[in-house]
C-alpha cells in the first residue's frame, strides 16, 4: 500500500510539473509579439485568435475581418496567433504597398503552399511556386492572358453562356414564372465549361445530362467537404505540416485530370490545331529549348499550370457571380439600373466584346461585390530575410508569415464611407479616384497580382448579364445566400439559392 501511495504521489507531482511546463511554454509562445513591442489581442489558450473559425462558427474571412476591426486605428500592424504560431496582420495601406510592391524582393513568396510530398501538381504551379522559378514561369505564361488573346477567347465564353441560357429556359416551361433555383450550381457549371475549354482545350456542356462526365469527375475531386476544408486550412496556416498529410490539389480526380490533359495535348500536337489558348502555349513551352535549369516544362509541371488556372478561375468566378446576384436581389433598384444598361448595350453593339467592355455600371457592380466579397479574402507573404517595418522599430523575423485581411481593409470606414452598404457608384470615373491606393486589392497587388484577373472579370460579367437580361432575381426567407464557414477562401454555401423570375 505504501509503495502504491508513493507511486501515485510521484505520478501526481509529475503531472503537475508537466502541466506547469506546458502552461509556461504556451505563455512564452503567446508573448512573442509583446516581447517585440507589437500590439496584439487576447486569444484562446489553444486556438489563439481563430477560435470561431477553428470551431466553424464563422468563416476565416469574417474572423480575420473582425481582428482587423478590433485593432486601434493607430495600429499599422497587429500581432495574432493561429494556435501557437505568430502571424502579423498588416493594416496600413502604406505598409501593404511597401510589402507587396516596393519590397517585393524581401516578400517574393506566399506562405500558403500545396507542397505535399505526394503532389507535384500542387506546388509547381504559378500560384504556389517560389521565386526565382516563379518569375521565369510568370514571364512564360503571361502571353495567354493579354487583352488581344482575351478578345479572341470571347466567343468561347459566349458559347458557354448560351448553354447556360438554354438550360435556364428549360426550367420555365409550362407557364412557370418564378423558381427558387440553386444559383451556385448554375454558376459552377457555367464556369467549369469555360475554364475546361481554355485550360484543358476540351469542349464540354455541363448543362447537358448526356455530357456531364467531366463535370461529375471534377466534382468528385474538388467538391468542398470537411476534409478538404481542413486540408486547405493546414496549407494556409501550417504548410510545413500539410506537406506530410498527403493532400492533393485535384483530390481524387487527379488521375482523371491527368488523362484529360495529356489526351488534349497529344491531339493538339498531332493534328496541328491552333486555338490560342493555354494548351497551345503549354505545348509550345514543352517543345521549345528548356532554358532554365531550375524549371522544366514537362510531366506534371505542365499539368500543374492548367490545374491551378482551372481551380482558381472556376471558384473565384462562382463566388463573384453568386454574391453579385444576391446583392442585386436585395437591391432591386440597382438590379433595374444594371439590367437597363445591359439591354441598351446589347441593342447597340450586339453580344460582342465591345458591348461588355462598355457596360460601365455592370463593372462597377462587380467591383463593389469584390470589395465586400473578395474570393481570396486573406493575402499572404513571407519574408526571406529579417525586415524592419517602415516607420516603426519592429523587426519582422525571417520566415514570419504576413497576412492582409481584405474583408477588414475593404470595409474600413477610414477609406469607404458607409462601408457595409452596397454602392456601385463608388467606382464611377469621378469617385474611384478618391479611393486611397492599396485599399482595394481583390486580386492582390504588385508582381504577384492574379494573372487571370481580366479573364475572371470577363467571364463573371458575361455570366451575370446572360442571367439578368432575361430574368429578375429576388430574395426571401427560403433563399440561402450564406458564406461557407468551413472554407479559408470566401465562397457561397453549396445550397446557395435565389428566386428567379422570367421577365
Amino acid at each position: 500500500m505504501a509503495v502504491l501511495s508513493s507511486f501515485l504521489l510521484n505520478l501526481g507531482f509529475t503531472v503537475v510539473a508537466l502541466l506547469t511546463i506546458l502552461v509556461l511554454y504556451v505563455k512564452y509562445k503567446r508573448s512573442y509579439w509583446q516581447r517585440r513591442g507589437v500590439s496584439t489581442l487576447p486569444g484562446h489558450w489553444l486556438f489563439g485568435n481563430i477560435k470561431d473559425a477553428a470551431l466553424q462558427k464563422k468563416s476565416f474571412a469574417q474572423v480575420f475581418g473582425e481582428l482587423y476591426e478590433q485593432a486601434a486605428d493607430t495600429d499599422d500592424v497587429l500581432g495574432i496567433y493561429v494556435l501557437h504560431k505568430p502571424f502579423l496582420l498588416i493594416r496600413s495601406p502604406e505598409v501593404i504597398k511597401q510589402i507587396l510592391i516596393k519590397d517585393f524582393n524581401v516578400f517574393p513568396n506566399r506562405y500558403f503552399s500545396v507542397r505535399s510530398l505526394h503532389d507535384d501538381i500542387g506546388h509547381r504551379n504559378l500560384f504556389s511556386i517560389e521565386n526565382p522559378p516563379w518569375k521565369y514561369l510568370r514571364t512564360k505564361l503571361s502571353p495567354v492572358f493579354t487583352g488581344v488573346k482575351l478578345k479572341k477567347l470571347f466567343h468561347l465564353i459566349v458559347q458557354n453562356a448560351n448553354s447556360m441560357s438554354k438550360y435556364m429556359e428549360s426550367q420555365f416551361l409550362n407557364g412557370t414564372k418564378t423558381k427558387n433555383m440553386r444559383v451556385r450550381d448554375i454558376a459552377l457549371k457555367y464556369t467549369t465549361d469555360i475554364i475546361s475549354n481554355i485550360a484543358f482545350g476540351i469542349e464540354v456542356n455541363s448543362f447537358d445530362p448526356e455530357k456531364v462526365e467531366f463535370f461529375n469527375k471534377v466534382q468528385e475531386g474538388l467538391q468542398f467537404s470537411f476534409k478538404r476544408g481542413l486540408e486547405f486550412s493546414m496549407m494556409f496556416f501550417f504548410p510545413t505540416i500539410a506537406k506530410y498529410i498527403g493532400t492533393q490539389m485535384l483530390g481524387s480526380s487527379t488521375d482523371y485530370f491527368r488523362k484529360v490533359f495529356w489526351d488534349s495535348m497529344d491531339t493538339r500536337e498531332s493534328n496541328k490545331i491552333k486555338r490560342e489558348d493555354l494548351i497551345d502555349l503549354l505545348l509550345e513551352l514543352k517543345n521549345e529549348k528548356q532554358e532554365n535549369s531550375e524549371f522544366k516544362f514537362e510531366g506534371d509541371t505542365l499539368l500543374s499550370q492548367s490545374a491551378i488556372f482551372f481551380v482558381a478561375g472556376r471558384e473565384s468566378s462562382v463566388s463573384t457571380i453568386c454574391f453579385t446576384l444576391a446583392e442585386l436581389a436585395k437591391h432591386p433598384e440597382i438590379q433595374k439600373r444594371t439590367r437597363a444598361e445591359i439591354l441598351e448595350k446589347l441593342e447597340q453593339y450586339g453580344m460582342t466584346y465591345e458591348a461588355v467592355q462598355n457596360m460601365k455600371y455592370l463593372h462597377q457592380v462587380i467591383s463593389e461585390t469584390l470589395r465586400l466579397y473578395p474570393p481570396a479574402p486573406i493575402l499572404d507573404r513571407v519574408p526571406v530575410e529579417d525586415y524592419k517595418i517602415p516607420g516603426t522599430d519592429i523587426v519582422l523575423e525571417k520566415g514570419t508569415p504576413v497576412y492582409i485581411s481584405l474583408t477588414g481593409l475593404h470595409r474600413d470606414p477610414r477609406y469607404y464611407r458607409d462601408p457595409l452598404s452596397y454602392n456601385p457608384d463608388r467606382y464611377t470615373d469621378e469617385n474611384k479616384n478618391d479611393i486611397p491606393p492599396s485599399t482595394y486589392i481583390p486580386f492582390g497587388e504588385g508582381p504577384r497580382v492574379c494573372i487571370g484577373t481580366r479573364l475572371g472579370q470577363l467571364q463573371s460579367a458575361i455570366g451575370i448579364l446572360t442571367i439578368l437580361k432575361d430574368y429578375e432575381v429576388s430574395y426571401d426567407s427560403t433563399c440561402k445566400c450564406d458564406i461557407e464557414k468551413r472554407n479559408v477562401f470566401l465562397s457561397p454555401v453549396e445550397d446557395f439559392r435565389l428566386n428567379v423570375t422570367k421577365i
